[in-house]
């Protein structure tokens, strides 16, 4: 009964946040309120929800300052030359936008942390989707399904958690992953060119005159690149009508800047190069301050909600020494703190419940005890494929400490070694990097003002592609 419970509250949840009917955290909180009295385990909620948020209430804190941190390095331009540079890159082609997308997110997974990647992949791209018109669940779901290839890094998470399990060596299981790994990182690329192309099929091509003579609005490609908007239908570039090549440039320049001059979009205001918060003369400060916080993340000085905590604070203090201004940048980020940190302990309901009653640990024994005898010698196969549903239903902690140790004495009676089903167990996690149970995916859609139902019903089936493809090249390469 508990098995079906679990999977029918999951169910309800997931089709009223992609039908719209009730909001996340509103989803996240009374669905499973409901279904731990309908269990018979009402009298305990209070029991659950408070062990769910003691769990997460460290990811919370560092998210909450980690929002304040990078907003403050948003603020003071220590992106603006990144943004530059994708956006000389990218010229305004829906293509290379999208493709760029995925590159930036690929680059700053690299430093294991998820939440840092999305407010640094969205705080670089999120203007120039918003300005071309782009479609914002495409931002999401490239940058989400990227890190989640990058996230089995072994300072990641997932492969130390599946070391730390199997009590295995993680160079031991990441290293023969990597051609497989690498496999899937270059479909996630494919993938992002396949859908910039269809992008730039549904907007068309873009030139700067079209948009001055039709739209009267311009897009900012980055100092020094070039000014371009939407030609209808996909045709090729080229000057308005009645412009020259020399002349039209110049007028062009100039309407462009007048446009520029006069929009107040807020989705240029991170782009701004004129904005008042910028701080130039303490550019290789907050540069050394963040090399220096990520490093000292990467080798565990400090838990992480202590390095954002004291980070928030000295990248505040130094760049903005007077309390109104303080207050002002503290007031201008306050509305993503609230919604993150809010969405995590609405999930801290989601997983205390889904924990507390049993529900969690019998739908994780019914799908291992679903599996058939003969499918024994191919243990490695089956693990990549239930950890498709399984990570993505259960935190990566009840999957590598719950079931996989499960799994791999399954694996053992058939004479499928440790290591293999190690490997296989890391094969779900692009897909798991959009799970609701994922705090950081909050940040993605927080950030990139995307419905969490619109970025799922977008996101799942690329991601779930993107896992099989992973384990179809662990197959062939004889890693599984």
């Amino acid at each position: 009964m508990l098995t079906i419970l679990g999977f029918a509250m999951i169910a309800t949840f997931l089709v009223l946040i992609m039908m719209k009917k009730m909001s996340p955290i509103a989803a996240l909180v009374l669905i499973p309120a409901l279904f731990c009295v309908i269990v018979g385990k009402g009298a305990h909620l209070g029991d659950y929800v408070l062990e769910g948020v003691g769990q997460l209430a460290p990811t919370a804190a560092m998210l909450m300052f980690a929002i304040v941190y990078f907003g403050v390095m948003i603020d003071v331009g220590l992106f603006d030359p990144i943004v530059r540079a994708i956006l000389r890159f990218c010229k305004a082609d829906p293509m290379r936008i999208v493709v760029g997308t995925a590159v930036l997110a690929a680059i700053v997974s690299l430093d294991g942390d998820g939440s840092t990647t999305f407010m640094i992949t969205v705080s670089a791209m999120y203007p120039l989707y918003k300005r071309l018109k782009m479609s914002l669940v495409v931002l999401t779901g490239v940058a989400a399904t990227a890190n989640g290839v990058m996230n089995t890094l072994p300072w990641g998470g997932p492969t130390a958690r599946a070391a730390s399990a199997l009590k295995l060596d993680a160079a031991d299981i990441f290293v023969p992953m990597i051609p497989a790994l690498a496999v899937g990182l270059l479909f996630v690329f494919v993938l992002a060119y396949v859908l910039g192309r269809r992008e730039r099929t549904r907007l068309g091509y873009l030139s700067l005159d079209e948009v001055l003579v039709t739209e009267n609005e311009t897009v900012l490609v980055g100092a020094g690149g070039t000014d371009a908007t939407r030609t209808p239908g996909g045709a090729g570039a080229g000057t308005a009508a009645g412009l020259g090549a020399g002349d039209g440039d110049s007028a062009a320049d100039k309407a462009a800047h007048d446009v520029a001059d006069d929009t107040d979009d807020e989705s240029f205001q991170g782009l701004d190069p004129h904005r008042e918060t910028l701080r130039p003369r303490l550019y290789w400060f907050n540069a050394g301050l963040t090399v220096a916080l990520l490093a000292a993340m990467i080798m565990e000085l400090l838990p992480i909600p202590v390095l954002f905590l004291i980070g928030a604070a000295l990248a505040l203090t130094v760049n903005f020494p007077k309390m109104t201004e303080q207050k002002a940048r503290i007031a201008a980020h306050a509305d993503n703190v609230l919604n993150v940190s809010g969405m995590v302990f609405a999930a801290a309901v989601f997983t205390g419940v889904l924990t507390g009653t049993g529900m969690v640990e019998h739908m994780a024994d019914w799908l291992v005890g679903a599996i058939p005898e003969g499918m024994g010698p191919h243990m490695g196969i089956v693990t990549g494929v239930l950890s498709l549903p399984l990570t993505y239903f259960m935190s990566n902690d009840g999957f590598y400490f719950g079931v996989l140790p499960v799994l791999a004495e399954a694996g053992s009676a058939h004479g499928v070694s440790s290591l293999e089903i190690a490997r296989a167990s890391l094969v779900g996690q692009p897909l798991h990097m959009s799970s609701p149970l994922v705090p950081a995916v909050y940040v993605l859609v927080g950030m990139a003002k995307v419905e969490f139902g619109d970025h799922t019903k977008f996101t799942v089936k690329w991601a779930a592609l993107t896992c099989l493809v992973v384990l179809g090249a662990g197959i062939l390469f004889g890693i599984i």
